[in-house]
């Protein structure tokens, strides 16, 4: 199966980023978190650009491929990879939540659910489908180990 979204994942995350401080400037709707309350948001931004980065030198070092859309070498089961089989979106979503903690705003919440949808069905499954066709059984066996997202 050959799927290809119109776009990568980054793209879709600088998307979110862009909806998050619209609808922030735009409809500002109740204040969640107000100066310096907001800064705590900065919290969830370093975790997640940390987590990303953990995440690619885990790939690298097993000598997986970072591509999107090409599912080349072994299975990763280790370091990060034993916690979520999806860390990197994971840390995308935590970069995108600690952005929404820092305009404060309840408006920019709105973004976060469907980002999560639009993870799940434009990279998540596809991405899941070419793994349990690349490695079968032993992919199959670590869904049953570690969880999609924690």
């Amino acid at each position: 199966m050959s799927h290809k979204p119109p776009f990568l994942p980054p793209a879709l995350g600088l998307l979110v980023m862009l909806a998050i401080f619209s609808l922030h400037f735009i409809k500002p709707l109740m204040l969640l978190f107000p100066n310096p309350w907001n800064f705590i948001g900065l919290i969830p931004i370093i975790l997640g650009a940390g987590l990303n980065l953990i995440a690619d030198r885990e790939l690298q070092r097993a000598g997986a491929s970072v591509e999107f859309g090409e599912v080349r070498g072994p299975l990763v089961e280790r370091g990060v990879y034993r916690i979520s089989r999806n860390p990197m979106y994971l840390g995308q979503l935590m970069i995108a939540a600690g952005l929404a903690i820092w305009v404060g705003t309840l408006s920019s919440w709105v973004v976060l659910p469907v980002f999560v949808i639009a993870l799940q069905w434009l990279f998540v499954r596809p991405e899941e489908q070419r793994l349990q066709e690349q490695h079968g059984q032993a992919y199959a066996a670590y869904c049953q180990r570690v969880r999609r997202w924690l």
